[in-house]
C-alpha cells in the first residue's frame, strides 16, 4: 500500500470519533469555492456600502485569488479525472457527499488556502488572527480527507495551489 493511501485510513479511520463525526463536515462547507465566493462578495457589498475602502480591496483580492484557485483545481480534476477515495478503496468512512466525482487536487483546500493566503499577507502583523487563519485553513483541508471525499495529496497539492494563486494576485493586483 502507497503513504498516501496509508495516510488516508490513518485520518479516515484511524482517528474516528464522535466530535469529529459531527464537526468535521462543518468545516467542510465552511471551505468550499461557493461558500467563499458568497462570502467575499458580501464583503465587498458591506465594505463598498461603508466605504471601508482599505479592506474593500482586500475583499477584492481574496475574490480574485479565489477565482484564480478555482480555474486552476477546476483545470487540474479535469485533466487528471482521479476517483475519490470512497470509490475505489474498502471501509472508507464518507460522511458528505462530494458535488462532482473528481478528487484531485482538492478544490475546498484551493479555495480556503487563497483567501487564507492573502488575509495573512494583509494582516500579518496579527499574530493571534494569522495563527487563526491558517488553522482554519488546516482544519478544512484535514475535514476533506477525515469525512473521505480526498486523499492527503489531493489537499497538498489543493493547498499548494491556493498559496499559489494568493501570491501571484498580490504581486499582480496589489498597490
Amino acid at each position: 500500500m502507497n503513504i498516501n493511501i496509508e495516510a488516508f485510513y490513518l485520518i479516515n479511520n484511524g482517528l474516528a470519533n464522535p466530535f469529529f463525526d459531527m464537526i468535521m463536515p462543518i468545516l467542510c462547507d465552511c471551505g468550499g469555492f461557493l461558500t467563499l465566493l458568497g462570502l467575499c462578495i458580501i464583503a465587498l457589498i458591506v465594505l463598498k456600502y461603508f466605504k471601508k475602502e482599505r479592506y474593500f480591496e482586500i475583499a477584492k483580492l481574496c475574490l480574485f485569488s479565489l477565482l484564480l484557485a478555482g480555474i486552476i483545481a477546476g483545470c487540474l480534476k479535469l485533466a487528471f479525472h482521479s476517483p475519490r477515495p470512497f470509490t475505489v478503496l474498502e471501509h472508507v468512512r464518507q460522511l458528505v457527499i462530494p458535488t462532482e466525482p473528481n478528487s484531485f487536487p482538492s478544490g475546498h483546500s484551493a479555495s480556503s488556502m487563497s483567501i487564507i493566503t492573502v488575509l495573512v499577507s494583509e494582516f500579518r502583523s496579527h499574530k493571534i488572527a494569522v495563527i487563526l487563519l491558517i488553522a482554519f485553513a488546516v482544519l478544512v483541508a484535514f475535514s476533506r480527507v477525515y469525512v473521505g471525499v480526498h486523499y492527503p495529496l489531493d489537499v497538498i497539492v489543493g493547498a499548494t495551489v491556493g498559496v499559489m494563486s494568493g501570491v501571484v494576485v498580490l504581486k499582480v493586483f496589489k498597490n
